[in-house]
Order: structure tokens, then C-alpha cells, then sequence
């Protein structure tokens, strides 16, 4: 995807030391400014896939509602593990 939509819970990550991981996207979208804070992750997957985005999270049960709106398939990557928050942050694909 060309463009990656950043979860509420860790949009600080795109101005840290993490900031490298979405150098090679064209447009980096966050939960709250482009899209209501409060979104279920159903409005995620269809944002998702309307605006060409992957998924950056740390809730790593986000992709299940990707696979109820008409996606057959996403892939989920452990794209680093955050270490000052002690947990590891996800990269959600569409692949279909």
C-alpha cells in the first residue's frame, strides 16, 4: 500500500526514534485526525482499504474486523517491538 493509517493508542511513534518505519509511505493518516477517535476497527478496515493504507497498531486483534468488511485476506507482521512501552507494535496488510 502507498499510504498507513496510525492507531490513536501509538501515533507518538512517527515522531521518535520509530519515525524510519513510514519513511516509504506517501501519506501517513493517524486515528483522531483523519478519522474519528472512537472508530470501530470495521470503520479502520474500510479506511483502510478506500484510502490504500496498511495498519499500524498495537492491538493485535484489530485484524479480525478487517476480515468482516469484504476482506479476504490481510497479512500481520510484527513490524517492531516498542520498547518503552514493552510491547510489540503490528503491521496490518490487505492483501486482496
Amino acid at each position: 500500500m502507498k499510504n498507513v493509517l496510525i492507531d490513536k493508542n501509538i501515533q507518538n511513534l512517527i515522531q521518535d526514534e520509530y519515525k524510519h518505519h513510514f519513511e516509504r509511505y506517501d501519506e501517513i493518516f493517524v486515528v483522531g485526525t483523519h478519522l474519528k477517535q472512537r472508530e470501530y476497527d470495521e470503520g479502520l478496515a474500510n479506511y483502510c482499504k478506500k484510502n490504500e493504507c496498511d495498519l499500524v497498531t498495537a492491538d493485535n486483534t484489530a485484524y479480525v474486523h478487517f476480515l468482516t468488511e469484504k476482506i479476504k485476506t490481510v497479512q500481520i507482521s510484527e513490524l517492531f517491538y516498542d520498547e518503552n512501552a514493552d510491547r510489540p507494535i503490528y503491521l496490518v496488510k490487505i492483501m486482496d
